[in-house]
């Protein structure tokens, strides 16, 4: 797996601030009690290792950039962050009562199995993962009928043909079909997986699914109905919504998964 993001030290506290906002902030306290011994898996700038430790949980953060882990270390020397791939870590079976991954297992490229398999490993039996990744919601799915990514995204897959002379295959044919891929053109970055995909996956590597809930409307209009970004801001790691865009997030939240950009599965490893 190559590294996708790209952390900046001058973002840390407006992350960390973020947390306070964000809606997987609530499933964390309904599931994982103060005190416990969790991982995050793929913690990236470390928000949520930082945010929980001062909360009272015994966290360990897991990513795989070698440079992050160092400006996450320097930042906040007290924290554990580990380097290591989220596929294969480097920690025992059953090590953890919890297990957190946000928006991680979809960035491989054979699918998510593996991360999964991995996070399912380091529980403990009746342990409890809180997973998420992007949703193919009912407003990307409109959208990919009228092949909307391919023909918005293709000046800048033209623009990349005429300066390295090459451009990767469409969405619809990379990545052998598994999941709808994005960006259309260009490098990999991630599937999108609709709400039954995800909970089949999860299940798939032994969990129990608990709960499984929309996260990121505001995200969701922000990503996909923000024409020339005219509905929704976007400031210090924080939307600056319209009053508009408050409306339209209310009005689509009745309809679950319909414009969520994220999707959060609660799991549990069984005991036996």
């Amino acid at each position: 797996m190559s590294v996708i993001f790209s952390w900046r030290e001058d973002h840390l506290d407006a992350l960390l601030r973020s947390c306070e906002r964000d809606e997987a902030r609530a499933i964390v306290a309904r599931h994982f009690l103060p005190g416990s011994h969790l991982l995050e898996a793929g913690c990236g700038a470390g928000r949520w290792v930082r945010y929980l430790t001062d909360y009272g949980y015994r966290v360990v953060g897991l990513e795989y950039s070698h440079e992050t882990v160092a400006m996450v270390k320097k930042a906040w020397p007290d924290l554990e962050v580990v380097r290591g791939n989220c596929e294969a870590s480097p920690f025992g079976d059953g090590e953890f009562d919890g297990v957190l991954s946000f928006g991680v297992v979809e960035h491989w490229k054979e699918g998510p199995r593996k991360p999964l398999q991995d996070i399912f490993r380091v529980l403990k039996p009746g342990g409890k993962a809180l997973i998420t990744v992007p949703c193919f919601n009912e407003v990307r799915r409109l959208k990919r009928l009228v092949w909307w990514d391919e023909i918005t995204q293709s000046p800048r897959a033209l623009l990349a043909w005429v300066v390295k002379g090459k451009v990767k295959p469409l969405s619809r044919v990379y990545g052998k079909g598994l999941y709808r891929v994005f960006p259309a053109w260009g490098e990999f970055f991630e599937y999108r997986m609709s709400v039954s995909e995800f909970a089949r996956e999860v299940a798939a590597v032994g969990f129990r699914v608990l709960e499984h809930s929309p996260l990121g409307g505001m995200d969701g209009i922000y990503h996909e109905l923000n024409p020339v970004g005219c509905l929704v801001g976007w400031e210090e790691w924080r939307f600056e919504p319209t009053r508009l865009a408050l409306l339209m997030n209310r009005i689509l939240a009745r309809s679950p998964f319909f414009h969520s950009h994220m999707q959060a599965i609660v799991a549990e490893k069984p005991l036996v």
